[in-house]
């Protein structure tokens, strides 16, 4: 058996990193779907708006509407995690510019990939200042806001 060099060894590691994220990301997909359905069957079984209206009133209404309403989130919280994944994006993309110089043939496909990331990095900061912007253009936000609820 060879020895591997560093950089493979990374690009190994990135390789089950990546397919770790995939299936997180995959199985928040299919959970954040079952509670759409449930929540969906659960609002088909009201039979008229008054039933709807006694169960709202209830303690366990409250809670589901709480948990409905929170979907929507805050305008802040949004911005910021607009941030949080356009600074990781960024990071993520030159992380790939040192792995280039150690592939001959696939060097400029590898530089390519890390500029593609950093521009997503790029495009959700600019997300983040538009949304930013169009909140406080809209009323959504104050000029003394917190971030408190969560």
């Amino acid at each position: 058996m060879r020895d591997m060099n560093p950089v493979e060894i990374m690009m190994v590691a990135g390789m089950f990193s990546l397919c770790g994220i995939l299936l997180y990301l995959g199985f928040g997909a299919a959970r954040n779907a079952q509670q759409t359905s449930v929540r969906k069957a659960l609002l088909e079984k009201f039979a008229s708006a008054q039933d709807l209206a006694a169960f709202l009133q209830t303690g366990g209404g409250q809670k589901f509407m709480a948990e409905l309403s929170s979907g929507a989130g805050n305008p802040l919280q949004s911005v910021l995690g607009s941030i949080q994944k356009g600074i990781i994006a960024i990071f993520l993309g030159a992380g790939f510019f040192p792995l280039s110089g150690g592939f001959k043939e696939s060097g400029p496909a590898i530089s390519g990939i890390g500029i593609v990331l950093i521009l997503v990095g790029f495009g959700f900061l600019v997300s983040a200042i538009i949304t930013y912007l169009l909140s406080r253009w809209w009323g959504l936000l104050s000029s003394n806001s917190k971030i408190a609820e969560k």
